[in-house]
């Protein structure tokens, strides 16, 4: 691997652990929100897991079949399933 494409590959590591950050932090907001905050935060989480499914879904290199053997593998589907929850749950009731 080239100093390059580590470069690349941390970038996107940090990308993706800031747009988790940002699902996490509203996450744990709107658990603890009042009711008056609720539509908002729930309008929020809706749009920052769409963030993080684009992130988490962007290819980066050609993929194979091992790529969830991979750490960054593994954490892109951990973060697709949570996107995938938290869209479920929220996402409906806020578009």
């Amino acid at each position: 691997m080239t100093p390059g494409d580590m470069r690349r590959e941390r970038e996107e590591n940090l990308r993706l652990a800031a747009a988790v950050a940002e699902v996490e932090g509203l996450y744990s907001a709107l658990l603890r929100a009042g009711s008056s905050d609720r539509r908002r935060l729930r309008a929020e989480l809706a749009r920052a897991a769409r963030r993080l499914a684009a992130t988490a879904a962007m290819p980066s290199q050609p993929r194979s079949a091992t790529v969830r053997r991979t750490r960054r593998g593994r954490r892109r589907a951990l973060a697709q399933r949570g996107v995938a929850w938290i869209t479920a749950r929220y996402g409906g009731s806020t578009s």
